[in-house]
């Protein structure tokens, strides 16, 4: 992560501001660096100095948990079966440690400081990775893991999940294919969502729609797109949900 040493070392700025950029600010300047790293305005007059492809790792790592942070207040408060789901996404999924996990916490605690709202983040977030569907959608399936954490999914967090849907432009396809894995259904149902195919389409149909899904999320197509490291080991994640429900479903359509 060549961009988080950057920053924390305070050698450079970035070049993005609105509600994210803040977040990061507050985060890095009331905590990180006392001494090197004055404030985000250091940022705001270093402007560039992060390569394109860093600055994009800066922000999705900066969106995850400034979005997820206003996620879990959607109900009122933060469950600890929330910040044990959170927890667990920066150790086990993302493999954050040390400086890079403890940055992750502060952007949380930042963010839910703030009174921007999960919409600004949300929007920022899509307005910066519209063009990479495979990164909006793994997003939207960690909201909905946080959102059925503490096993209630309260009307509010189901608000926010819908917003989500309408701002990152999901069709209802897309979301049905991630609210399935998480919401009670069917297991064969639940197959067939994931797939974004139907109950009755025949096998040939379900094998392409496989195969178009398992290019979206294959790791090596996650790479090749210079997509933040953080994401690969999500992104093999959903492949493996992917194979899974293909499997399910052949096993079903051949026996």
């Amino acid at each position: 992560m060549a961009w988080m040493g950057k920053i924390l070392g305070g050698t450079v700025g970035w070049s993005f501001g609105g509600p994210l950029g803040a977040v990061i600010g507050a985060a890095i300047g009331n905590h990180f660096d006392k001494n090197n790293f004055a404030s985000s305005q250091f940022g705001q007059q270093q402007k560039n100095n992060l390569n394109q492809q860093e600055e994009k790792q800066t922000i999705f790592f900066t969106s995850i948990f400034s979005m997820l942070a206003k996620f879990a207040q959607a109900d009122g408060t933060v469950s600890r079966s929330e910040i044990k789901t959170i927890d667990r996404f920066i150790k086990n999924e993302l493999k954050l440690q040390g400086d890079a996990r403890e940055l992750a916490i502060r952007i949380f605690d930042e963010a839910k400081r703030k009174n921007n709202s999960f919409t600004e983040y949300a929007q920022q977030f899509y307005d910066n990775f519209k063009s990479e569907q495979t990164l909006v959608l793994g997003m939207f399936d960690l909201l909905m893991k946080v959102a059925v954490a503490d096993d209630d999914f309260h009307h509010k967090e189901e608000e926010y999940i819908k917003k989500a849907k309408r701002i990152f432009k999901l069709n209802d396809s897309q979301y049905e294919s991630i609210r399935s894995q998480y919401v009670e259904t069917a297991d064969l149902e639940k197959y067939y969502k994931i797939l974004e195919c139907s109950p009755e389409a025949d096998f040939k149909e379900v094998k392409r729609k496989y195969r178009k899904k398992a290019k979206e999320f294959h790791p090596d197509n996650v790479i090749g797109k210079g997509l933040p490291e953080e994401f690969v080991d999500f992104a093999e994640q959903e492949f493996k949900k992917i194979n899974d429900a293909y499997e399910k479903i052949k096993e079903h359509k051949t026996a």
